[in-house]
């Protein structure tokens, strides 16, 4: 997707979400370090982890902070790769961002979903974000014992090991696309 190009609201919505999120990772202290705009797919997500952590390892970042953004990494593309819904004009308008801010690594991420899906996943989200860290490994485990896979074939852990994976240091926001669509944005950070 070119985000110079905007033909609908929706686009334009999207266009200015991910222009912020770039001018953030461009300022004095920040970096942009990697960056998909667009349709995302399986053989997307895995060369997009691969240059995760790739790059990671060439900034000499520690084993464990590596693991962790990977797996936020991971999770945030599965996510996106399994439920991001295409827009009234069939755009995947989907974005993955890795910023790094001073110590901080921050991955933002977003996509399109039906505004039907959003008033749930964000109770969802909210529950998991107030949970402390012995509360989020219970849950994770009753989730992995007694989990139902959805439709889309998810279980419910990703939002869980992101929150676990960051320290429950997670952002969330739904933006209006339009009657029928939300932008879900997410930022998760780790720190190095």
């Amino acid at each position: 997707m070119d985000l110079n190009t905007q033909e609908t609201s929706e686009q334009t919505i999207f266009a200015n979400k991910v222009n912020s999120i770039r001018a953030i990772c461009k300022n004095a202290d920040s970096k942009e370090m990697v960056m998909h705009v667009g349709e995302l797919d399986q053989n997307q997500v895995n060369n997009i982890s691969t240059i995760v952590e790739n790059q990671m390892e060439n900034m000499g970042i520690g084993r464990g902070v590596v693991k962790r953004i990977f797996n936020i990494a991971i999770e945030t593309l599965q996510n996106i790769c399994f439920h991001a819904e295409k827009d009234n004009s069939t755009n995947q308008m989907t974005y993955f961002i890795i910023g790094k801010h001073q110590n901080d690594f921050v991955t933002y991420s977003g996509n399109v979903l039906p505004k039907t899906a959003a008033e749930g996943l964000m109770k969802r989200l909210e529950r998991v974000r107030s949970l402390n860290d012995a509360d989020l490994k219970k849950e994770y485990l009753e989730v992995l014992s007694n989990g139902e896979l959805s439709k889309k074939g998810g279980a419910g852990l990703g939002f869980i090991t992101i929150a676990l994976k960051s320290n429950n240091n997670i952002e969330f926001e739904f933006q209006p696309l339009n009657n029928e669509y939300s932008l879900f944005s997410m930022a998760a950070k780790v720190t190095a």
